[in-house]
């Protein structure tokens, strides 16, 4: 049986769900653009640095969803960075990431007319003008943001690639997985995905190394499988690897590594939530860690990892420290996010999720214990 869990609340911030609709441009498909606030799970949207907590999460301004940071102070006191998106089209699943110089940064999707775009801006002492990273000429969405220790940004998003060269797919071309890396100025795109079928909804994590670690999903013709995949910071990609097989989709993939570099992955599969840890081409079986829930993420406490998802409409926590103890239930809501996911970070462990109209960031020190 589930327990309620009690909360050291940081706060709430109003947010909202919008729908819009939309066209892409390639063909005649229409999909809906219909985000909560702290959605996906495959982004981080909070990050502790200098005694600071950052939160990013979307929120409409005149009916139109717009990306916006907010930050709490030592004392616990909630205080607007201001909308980052500037865009007069919808802008939403944003990921952020603070460095070492306290230098937020962030990346979303804004939609420019009927093209999802991924667009980029920092903050110091005020945001920049946002910059557009993917192109034009194709959907580009659901990025995933982090920083290695000498201040390089390391961002993943899935896209449509064109022209399609594989079989053809609903919405006119294949769906990659892309890198682009920022040391002193952007690079340029490349994907790292392997083709045909598509690729969806990469997260990325960083190791105290300076590693980058990527996961996604990806159908291998039966079902959805979840993918690895890992650079050295001056070497390769390693080549993709799949965590998982069968007949079962496994989709919704995030990621956490720790300070021994142990790579913590949970997924969706099964109507239910799984978990896996390892290291490249060293993983232990994967275990089965709740029969139903979805939306899962993944964060890193002094003792073990923790596991959040959403599960008929309220938040579920369960922790591991050598053990996996007993699900709690963090209150109503959906779409949880947690952090830490690396461990040179602000180690208080912390959830925030969509609840209603707002959104809730909750300290788990205390809870965890």
């Amino acid at each position: 049986m589930r327990r309620r869990a009690r909360l050291v609340c940081l706060g709430a911030i109003a947010a909202a769900v919008v729908g819009l609709t939309t066209t892409r441009p390639i063909s005649a498909q229409r999909i809906r653009i219909a985000y909560s606030a702290t959605q996906s799970n495959n982004q981080h949207k909070l990050f502790g640095r200098q005694a600071r907590l950052y939160l990013t999460y979307t929120r409409p301004v005149g009916g139109t969803p717009q990306v916006h940071v907010d930050v709490a102070t030592p004392t616990g006191r909630w205080r607007p960075l201001g909308q980052v998106s500037r865009g007069t089209g919808p802008s939403t699943l944003s990921t952020i990431v603070v460095d070492r110089s306290g230098t937020v940064h962030l990346a979303w999707t804004q939609f420019d007319g009927p093209t999802g775009r991924v667009y980029y801006s920092r903050y110091k002492t005020a945001w920049t003008d946002p910059v557009a990273l993917s192109s034009a000429a194709a959907y580009a969405g659901y990025p995933s943001l982090d920083a290695d220790s000498r201040g390089h940004l390391h961002l993943v998003w899935y896209g449509i690639r064109q022209p399609s060269t594989g079989q053809p797919t609903p919405h006119g071309g294949i769906y990659e997985i892309y890198y682009l890396r920022y040391d002193r100025g952007w690079g340029r795109p490349e994907w790292i995905s392997p083709g045909v079928p598509d690729a969806i909804n990469p997260a990325l994590s960083v190791d105290v190394n300076d590693r980058v670690h990527v996961v996604w999903y990806q159908s291998d013709g039966r079902a959805y499988q979840i993918m690895y995949t890992m650079r050295n910071p001056a070497g390769a990609w390693t080549t993709p690897e799949a965590l998982t097989s069968g007949t079962e989709p496994s989709t919704k993939p995030a990621l956490a590594v720790d300070s021994r570099g142990t790579i913590h992955v949970v997924w969706e599969q099964k109507g239910g939530i799984y978990y896996l840890r390892g290291r490249p081409g060293q993983w232990a079986a994967a275990r089965r860690i709740s029969a139903t829930g979805t939306e899962p993420t993944v964060g890193l406490w002094v003792r073990g990892v923790f596991a959040v998802w959403t599960d008929r409409e309220s938040v579920v926590l369960r922790v591991f420290d050598g053990a996996w103890r007993p699900t709690r239930t963090l209150g109503p809501g959906e779409y949880p996010n947690a952090g830490p996911w690396r461990p040179d970070s602000d180690p208080t462990p912390r959830v925030a999720w969509t609840m209603g109209g707002r959104v809730h960031a909750t300290d788990l020190g205390r809870l965890l214990r």
